[in-house]
């Protein structure tokens, strides 16, 4: 196997080289263009998001000129120029240190990225044997190698993240990228193009990245969904690309048919469809390892049905088809995220089984038209056990990793320091994703129990990070985590103390298109019970019936039990309805009693109203309220010490 291995490497090892790093920059350019959007065009700039659509559609329209660089400049210039310039915009991106910079950059790395993919696959068909097979096992290889770096930098991405470190190991990967790649394009003297049918497979390649980025490589919504830790997650996620590879190898074979797609597409569907559903984490993580494993069969299956041994030369027809699927990518990852704030008639966990079945459709139609016979070629196992080598990843992570567990009160203790903050998914108000300054102000605030909102664990849109985690080693506290809208995105409660009972409950009405909750725990302070209740209320400056109904819920489930603190993002002005209801059951609201008014929390680079919140109950004491001024996110936090009795 070893004698293998190396034979392999020799032979394709400058290749797979090229095409898996070339893959991974492009998937860490791509979550940076996304975050670009909403954190910082829409969030920062104040771009509405149904305008975002035509800028993010023309960044990825950009993609339909493979074919004309190709024919002007040449395939090897055209190799150089696209894949050495993805490798040139990530490392300058790392070096960026402005959301702006981040989002030309992102944006010129991305359309080189697009570009290169046609111009790959064409050079594969022009080269012929085994070239095709390896391009698509090099591509699998790149979605490995990212997930793993995302693993060990803990899910934050390293263009995220300061310092001389990341820009060294991204500066080692650029620097491999383009030995390959002048290594590689002393061979790409032309391409090759399919015809318009067999074509139509790259139709599905939006769709199945979709699935790539929004599930099978989201490390955050692995441990999401599981319950596992990062590292744990990270294992399994890298064992089910390992597993993929190893079952994309066996699809090589000239007489798979259309058959194989349906079957395969069928094994893809139906974890997606059960995953969500399963009530054990053991199950869900074996659905998303059957899921993962399938989505790479059926990646096989895709790049085969687009081989031809005797294409034209050029590259009109995959360009335009690899184009036209780029286009379904973003236009799925839009309405994914934009079904939160305009009504489309489905909700996002929609999208994910329609996208498997564009790609199924697009991927059999093509495999009917294929009349070319190909050639038996070896099943070539070596970036499976690369792949299943990444695995080092999650271990490097595990080795620095706390298990948390909460100390108990010091004996006497009569006082606790709470906050509420609502995180803004740890973009600050710049538009970069900076939770190292969320961390700095719940440390300094000297928080003994946070209540946390608008909690990311995955967003593509936020940058892929799982937020909680990664705060939570980084205070040295553990959590419970209170999903919402879907299983990547909710409310959080942080406790140095015990906490001996946690509940999630939805908040009505269920048919808002951004769904809230409220999470309840209690927590064990000196052997004294305190009831804590963080919520995020409804945010449409129409919704003012909805959110009184939501404050009605947290009364009834509050229900007047003692020594209860009940805070969050209420989305609501002290004079609203849904204020006077917690101040009419006797709750109260710590900021009027004590604070220095007007109190002002939103927005925290020009605050000029409230919508945060802490209350209690009459049997609770309180000093020492504060508002510390920061801009780590758009609302400003809440924290003040409650004496217990």
């Amino acid at each position: 196997m070893i004698a293998k291995l190396k034979e392999d490497l020799r032979a394709h090892g400058r290749g797979w080289l090229l095409t898996a790093l070339t893959v991974a920059f492009g998937l860490q350019l791509l979550r940076v263009l996304f975050l670009s959007f909403v954190g910082y065009l829409r969030d920062s700039v104040g771009i509405r998001s149904l305008d975002l659509a035509p800028i993010a559609l023309g960044v990825f329209a950009l993609a339909f000129l493979a074919g004309a660089l190709n024919r002007f400049l040449a395939t090897r210039n055209t190799l150089l120029v696209t894949a050495g310039g993805v490798a040139l915009a990530r490392f300058a991106e790392q070096i960026s240190q402005s959301a702006s910079g981040d989002l030309y950059l992102s944006a010129i790395g991305v359309a080189l990225f697009l570009n290169f993919i046609p111009l790959a696959i064409g050079i594969a068909r022009a080269k012929g044997g085994e070239a095709s097979v390896n391009f698509g096992l090099g591509f699998l290889l790149g979605l490995s190698i990212d997930s793993a770096i995302h693993i060990a930098a803990q899910t934050l991405d390293l263009s995220f993240q300061p310092g001389i470190l990341p820009i060294v190991i991204v500066a080692a990967l650029a620097a491999a990228q383009i030995w390959a790649l002048i290594g590689e394009s002393k061979a790409a003297n032309e391409t090759r193009d399919g015809s318009w049918l067999t074509a139509l497979c790259l139709l599905a390649i939006g769709p199945w990245l979709f699935l790539q980025m929004m599930i099978f490589q989201n490390t955050a919504l692995f441990g999401s969904l599981t319950g596992y830790a990062p590292p744990s997650a990270g294992e399994l996620l890298i064992i089910g690309n390992a597993l993929g590879l190893w079952q994309a190898a066996q699809v090589v074979h000239p007489r798979r048919s259309w058959v194989n797609v349906v079957i395969a597409g069928i094994f893809l569907l139906v974890p997606l469809f059960l995953v969500f559903r399963s009530p054990l984490s053991w199950i869900a993580a074996l659905w998303l390892i059957l899921g993962q494993a399938f989505s790479f069969t059926f990646s096989m299956l895709m790049f085969q049905g687009t081989d031809a041994i005797k294409g034209d030369k050029g590259l009109l027809a995959t360009t335009v088809m690899s184009g036209l699927g780029f286009i379904f990518f973003v236009l799925l990852t839009f309405i994914y995220y934009a079904s939160y704030d305009i009504d489309f008639g489905l909700r996002s966990g929609a999208l994910p089984p329609i996208a498997a079945g564009m790609a199924i459709l697009f991927v059999t139609i093509g495999h009917l038209g294929k009349r070319d016979k190909l050639k038996e070629q070896a099943r070539n196992y070596s970036p499976a056990l690369l792949s299943l080598a990444l695995l080092l990843a999650p271990l490097m992570l595990l080795l620095n990793w706390n298990v948390l567990t909460a100390e108990p009160a010091p004996s006497g203790t009569t006082e606790v320091r709470v906050m509420d903050y609502n995180l803004h998914d740890a973009v600050n108000t710049d538009g970069r994703v900076d939770p190292e300054a969320l961390a700095r102000v719940i440390e300094e605030s000297g928080a003994e129990i946070v209540g946390l909102q608008e909690i990311s664990r995955g967003w593509l849109v936020w940058g892929g990070m799982d937020m909680l985690s990664w705060l939570s080693q980084r205070l040295d506290m553990p959590y419970v985590w209170g999903p919402t809208a879907d299983a990547q995105w909710g409310n959080a409660i942080l406790s140095r103390y015990p906490i001996v009972s946690a509940e999630n409950i939805p908040l009505p009405p269920d048919d808002v298109l951004l769904l809230r909750g409220h999470l309840v725990v209690e927590i064990d302070v000196d052997g004294t019970i305190l009831t804590v209740i963080d919520t995020h209320f409804s945010e449409k400056d129409d919704q003012d019936e909805i959110r009184a109904f939501q404050s009605s819920a947290i009364l009834s489930t509050w229900n007047n039990r003692p020594l209860t603190i009940i805070m969050g993002d209420l989305n609501s002005l002290p004079e609203s309805r849904a204020i006077e209801l917690l101040l009419e059951a006797g709750l109260i609201d710590i900021s009027r009693e004590i604070g220095e008014q007007p109190i002002y929390t939103y927005s925290s680079f020009n605050p000029d109203h409230q919508i945060d919140y802490i209350f209690v109950t009459s049997d609770l004491g309180y000093s020492d309220f504060s508002i510390p001024d920061t801009k780590a996110s758009d609302h400003l936090p809440l924290a003040v010490t409650i004496t217990l009795p």
